[in-house]
C-alpha cells in the first residue's frame, strides 16, 4: 500500500466520523477535514483512539462553503506528505430552507458545498498525489427516482429555479460526473452511491419538529451508518482499486441521470473551474 495521508471531509458526525475510525483502525494517517479545530475534537480522539499499525489523524480545518478556506486547506495538506486518496463526502441537504443561499464566492450553498469545493479540492491536490491516487466521492440512491432530471447550462448551481430537492440532487449529479470525467482523466475515481443513512441524534435535533416527526419511520428501514463508512475505507485501502458507480456492497452500477457521458464530464470540469475563479 502506498504512502501517504487519506483526506476525508465532513469526518465530524456521521458517516464521515465512522469513516474516519475505520481508516484509522485500518492503519492510515487521516487527514479529516471539518469547518473547524472545535468541530473535529470528537472525531480526533475517537480515531485516535480506535488507530492501529502506526495510525495517525490530523485536522485541517475548512469550511468548504469558502474556497479561499479550501485553498488554504489544500496548502497545509500538501504539507504532510503525499496524499494517496481523497475521500469526499461532506454534504448539505437544505431541506427546511426556502430560498438560495450564496457563497461569499457567490455560488449557491447546496452546489458549492457538495460539488464546487470538492472539485477544488481534489483538483488541487492532484499535483501532491501519491503513485497511485485513489479518489471517492458520494452519490445518492436517491436519484433512482429523478431519472428525467439533468444539469441546467443556464442555471448550473439552481440559484434561480432553487428547491431543497433540486439544489441537492443537481449537485449529486455533477459529483457524480466530475467522479466519470476523473475516470477518463486517468485518475482510479469511484462514486459510492450512498442508500439513506441512520443520522446522529444531534444532527435529526437540528430539523424543524415536523421534520423530525417524518424522520422516525425512516429509523426502521435505514442503513447503518458504520456499514457505508467500511466501505469508503474499502475503496482507498484494497489492493486493486474499484473505479465506476458502486453501491454500499461495492457492486457495480449504472451511471444515472447520463452522468457518465464525456461530453457532459468535459463541460462540467470547465464550467466548475470558471466557477471556482480557476479559468
Amino acid at each position: 500500500m502506498d504512502v501517504g495521508t487519506v483526506v476525508l471531509t465532513g469526518a465530524a458526525t456521521g458517516i464521515g466520523r465512522r469513516a474516519a475510525v475505520a481508516l484509522a483502525r485500518a492503519g492510515q494517517h487521516v487527514v479529516v477535514v471539518t469547518r473547524s479545530d472545535a468541530r473535529a475534537a470528537g472525531v480526533l480522539g475517537e480515531a485516535t483512539a480506535a488507530g492501529r499499525f502506526g495510525a495517525r489523524v490530523t485536522s485541517v480545518p475548512a469550511d468548504l462553503a469558502d474556497l479561499g478556506q479550501v485553498r488554504r486547506a489544500i496548502d497545509e495538506i500538501a504539507e504532510l506528505g503525499p496524499v494517496r486518496a481523497v475521500i469526499n463526502n461532506a454534504a448539505i441537504l437544505a431541506i427546511a430552507r426556502r430560498r438560495p443561499r450564496r457563497t461569499v464566492d457567490g455560488i449557491e450553498e447546496v452546489f458549492a458545498v457538495n460539488h464546487v469545493a470538492p472539485f477544488v479540492l481534489t483538483t488541487g491536490l492532484r499535483p501532491h498525489f501519491a503513485a497511485h491516487p485513489r479518489v471517492v466521492t458520494a452519490g445518492s440512491k436517491g436519484l433512482a427516482a429523478l431519472p428525467w432530471l439533468r444539469l441546467d447550462p443556464d442555471d448550473v448551481d439552481s440559484s434561480r429555479r432553487w428547491s431543497p430537492v433540486r439544489a441537492y440532487y443537481r449537485s449529486k449529479i455533477a459529483q457524480l460526473a466530475f467522479t466519470a470525467e476523473l475516470i477518463r482523466r486517468g485518475v482510479a475515481a469511484a462514486a459510492l452511491r450512498i442508500p439513506s443513512v441512520r443520522l446522529d441524534d444531534e444532527r435529526v435535533a437540528t430539523y424543524p419538529p415536523l421534520l423530525r416527526l417524518g424522520y422516525r419511520p425512516k429509523l426502521r428501514l435505514a442503513a447503518d451508518p458504520r456499514a457505508v463508512a467500511a466501505r469508503y475505507a474499502a475503496l482507498v485501502t484494497d489492493e486493486s482499486p474499484t473505479t465506476g458507480h458502486v453501491d454500499e456492497r461495492g457492486r457495480p452500477l449504472r451511471w444515472p441521470n447520463r452522468t457518465d457521458d464525456p461530453e457532459l464530464g468535459g463541460w462540467l470540469w470547465d464550467r466548475t473551474a470558471q466557477m471556482a475563479g480557476q479559468r
